[in-house]
């Protein structure tokens, strides 16, 4: 018996030894963020976590310290619409971060929110304000978003890489974390040989990935300004969002409840929220039966959201001086509209924390206008 356990020993100590260095290999060539750098998922494919959802929940830790700092939280036309890198020069006295989730609902951006509020002590809450960008493709009910084949049913790609390394277990009440999460850093630590590993096959294996999957590769910034939505590409776009909804007749109470209470979530933190109304082609907006749905639940939740301390709303969905053609897609600005987006959105970010803003904007988001 003792001989056994020696030999366990060993073979323990071996495995933990084989282990470090693993780590030490991982830690010197993996590619690191440099310290400090803002969190902005749309160059999430660039770094060592691949995905959005896996970047947030690793990255969030540089959202611990007390800093004034604004946090973009939606899906992708968030991220499209409002780049970090050409709001941050607007807002220089601010952090800005992106933290959209490509293809997210309410329900897991108010998932983002948790992350974040996790990692943060109430000085830093106090100092972050929200930027959430609401649009009716964010209202998809998880039964219609997270109830797949691919997945333990409900769960949403957040709780994806919650489970993943272990950090959390799942229970009847939702995810319940197993590493608290001041020791996230650590935590990441110990799994980067892993994170490292999966870069690594991710890369060698890109080629093969994209003759396989047989999508079409990505459009450059150049060539999404040039494109023009075809009236036949039109209707395609409106059946993926019938069927991505659901083929629902209306958007549930549920999803409206969500962002009523995440937002009096924040607020109880002290932190500050702009409820931004996105837009979308004019041919998407009139086609699609749940748009009208949506701004009707809107109009009709805005004035108790606004009335709570430190919420202020965006109306970015009624502007005179958009066309159909600022958009790539159905849903996604051209790279070239951006600019203009972010412009707005910094206008209004410095109304809503007091500071000078343009008169014009700041008389649209204090009357709350989305008329």
């Amino acid at each position: 018996m003792k001989l056994i356990l020696v030999r366990l020993g060993r073979l323990a100590g071996a495995l933990f030894a084989l282990y470090g260095v693993l780590l030490a290999i991982a830690w010197l060539a993996a590619p690191r963020d440099a310290k400090g750098q803002p969190i902005d998922t749309a160059r999430a494919a660039e770094t060592l976590y691949i995905t959005e959802p896996k970047y947030v929940f690793f990255a969030r830790e540089r959202l611990r310290n007390p800093a004034p700092r604004v946090l973009l939280l939606g899906a992708s036309n968030t991220m499209a619409g409002f780049k970090q890198r050409e709001l941050q020069p607007l807002l220089p006295e601010l952090e800005v971060h992106n933290l959209a989730v490509g293809g997210a609902n309410i329900h897991e951006l108010a998932q983002v929110a948790e992350l974040v509020r996790e990692v943060q002590p109430p000085a830093a809450r106090r100092q972050t304000t929200y930027v959430l960008g609401l649009w009716y493709g964010l209202f998809a009910s998880d039964e219609a978003r997270w109830h797949t084949p691919d997945r333990n049913a409900g769960d949403t790609d957040i709780d994806i890489e919650r489970y993943r390394y272990g950090f959390y277990r799942r229970t009847e009440q939702g995810a319940v974390a197993l590493l608290p999460p001041r020791y996230l850093a650590a935590g990441e630590t110990l799994v980067l040989p892993y994170l490292a590993l999966d870069r690594a096959a991710r890369d060698l294996t890109v080629s093969l990935r994209a003759e396989l999957s047989g999508k079409a590769p990505k459009l450059n910034d150049e060539q999404r300004n040039a494109r023009i939505i075809s009236p036949d590409e039109q209707q395609k776009y409106l059946a993926f969002w019938r069927d991505y909804m659901g083929q629902a007749a209306q958007l549930s109470d549920a999803s409206f409840v969500q962002l009523q209470q995440l937002v009096q979530t924040l607020v109880a933190d002290g932190s500050r929220v702009v409820l931004v109304d996105l837009p979308i082609p004019g041919w998407h907006s009139r086609g699609a039966a749940l748009a009208a749905d949506y701004r009707e639940r809107l109009q009709r939740a805005l004035p108790a959201l606004t009335a709570l301390p430190g919420v202020t709303a965006l109306d970015m969905a009624h502007d005179p001086t958009a066309s159909d053609d600022d958009y790539s897609d159905e849903v996604h600005p051209k790279p070239r509209v951006s600019p203009r987006w972010a412009e707005r959105l910094a206008r209004a970010l410095r109304a809503a924390r007091g500071t000078p803003a343009d008169d014009s904007l700041t008389a649209s988001t204090a009357r709350n206008d989305h008329g």
